[in-house]
């Protein structure tokens, strides 16, 4: 059975490797090196600032902020007892205005680091971001004044960011085949897990609807269909449904809201802009499965409009209308980051560690080495998704993932053509990642773990 490291103040063996693999303080100081972190803070997040703190990095030099329906205090406290500077987010006074909220707590955080960093000899700015909120609001005073580099892992602030004219590199580890094909799957198993908390999953023919037929809401369909429950499912692409849920997906959203009684967000967007209050004609629970408050954000302002009650923005919300319980859990915000400081298990989580640690090393040698840096964004190296992949395997749920995936991160071309973003060809970074295509050649995927 494999060994689970999944409690605060456990070392994370992928991290680890990384460390021993990477000469790092043999290329760069990381002495000059600030940090600037949007993530959620859990206990996994002390893992990701202990691997750069071993590398060399000074903790008055590491900038954390994390999101206020994720974070732990217990990561809080580590945090600050290891000298890193921590950045409350201000409270939200109305649900659905979380957006808004934390771009101005990322702004006074960029001002309060700014003060920082004038007192400090800092070459290079490394901003890790989630959200894409951090690297988006980057002031002018610094983006003048001091090399930036940027590293990304969702989906969503990619996609922010590709719209807007950013003057400094970034890592794109949301788009590596690494994350996007081996960490989704253990996504919607975590959500899944987090179901029976929430729900009366032991009643049978529960009437669920599941909006969105990415990784995340296909498995939250399975799960539900094997407990015999009755399941539609709509996306607005219409051959998603067509290829894997033919006899369950409806073409029309309007049709889910009227017949389902529990109603999962799976798509990172709003889906209640056609919801009519008017057509409602049952009791309704609405589940985000996704990020931020986005799945509900309309329905979120119709409850603030009828004077909803609650004590706090991640309360469970209740409203009726034409006499029905219209219920929305955690003020819309995903049900599988509760402040526990644990949402995927550490030994399944650990891969994302490694490539958020990988992609930090990927940014820093780049800036490091190269005085003209192009605001391209750059694939996260396949060799690094490569390491990260195979030493994962030993400690994580490989049987989530195909085994043909898993075989896939054997081949550096196979990785480049399931990531996004452009690639690094130059003689610096290969002789660096130098370690990572050792790897490849002494230490194959150790697919005897499979399962």
């Amino acid at each position: 059975m494999k060994k689970k490291y999944p409690f605060l103040n456990k070392e994370l063996p992928v991290l680890t490797s990384i460390i021993k693999a990477f000469p790092l303080k043999e290329i760069v100081s990381l002495e000059s090196v600030a940090f600037v972190c949007v993530q959620h803070l859990l206990f996994t997040t002390l893992n990701l600032m202990d691997a750069l703190l071993q590398l060399g990095a000074c903790p008055d030099n590491i900038h954390v902020m994390g999101k206020p329906y994720s974070t732990s205090l217990q990561v809080v406290n580590q945090l600050t007892a290891k000298g890193c500077h921590y950045y409350p987010n201000l409270p939200q006074k109305k649900v659905g205005d979380f957006s808004g909220c934390f771009v101005k707590d990322i702004k006074c955080m960029w001002h309060e680091v700014y003060n920082h960093l004038r007192k400090k000899k800092i070459k290079l700015v490394v901003i890790l971001d989630d959200g894409g909120s951090c690297l988006a609001n980057v002031p002018s005073y610094i983006s003048k004044n001091y090399s930036l580099v940027g590293v990304e892992q969702t989906t969503s602030g990619l996609a922010d960011i590709r719209t807007r004219q950013l003057s400094f590199p970034v890592i794109e580890v949301a788009s590596s085949a690494a994350k996007q094909l081996v960490e989704s799957p253990m996504i919607a198993e975590a959500v899944v897990n987090k179901l029976s908390k929430v729900l009366p999953m032991g009643r049978s023919r529960l009437s669920c609807g599941v909006i969105g037929l990415g990784a995340i809401g296909n498995v939250i369909i399975q799960k539900l269909l094997s407990l015999n429950h009755e399941v539609i499912t709509f996306d607005k692409d219409p051959e998603k449904g067509q290829i894997f849920f033919k006899n369950l997906c409806t073409t029309d959203i309007k049709t889910l809201f009227s017949k389902a009684e529990y109603i999962f967000g799976c798509t990172g967007e709003d889906i209640t802009q056609n919801l009519r209050i008017e057509d409602i004609n049952s009791n309704k629970t609405f589940i985000s499965c996704s990020s931020q408050d986005k799945e509900f954000l309309t329905l979120l302002k119709v409850f603030e409009e009828h004077n909803c009650k609650y004590d706090n923005v991640l309360d469970h919300l209740e409203c009726f209308f034409n006499d029905y319980s219209v219920k929305i859990y955690r003020g819309g915000f995903p049900i599988n980051l509760d402040n526990s400081g644990e949402s995927v298990a550490a030994y399944d989580i650990q891969l994302t560690r490694g490539l958020l640690l990988g992609g930090v090393l990927q940014a820093i040698l780049y800036a490091t080495h190269f005085s003209k840096q192009e605001n391209k964004r750059y694939m996260l190296h396949p060799a690094i998704q490569s390491f990260v992949v195979g030493d994962w395997m030993s400690y994580g749920s490989t049987s989530l993932i195909p085994l043909h995936i898993l075989e896939g991160f054997q081949d550096l071309a196979w990785v480049k053509r399931h990531s996004q973003g452009t690639e690094q060809e130059n003689e610096i970074i290969s002789t660096a990642f130098y370690y990572q295509n050792n790897f490849i050649k002494t230490s194959p995927i150790r697919l005897k773990n499979y399962g």
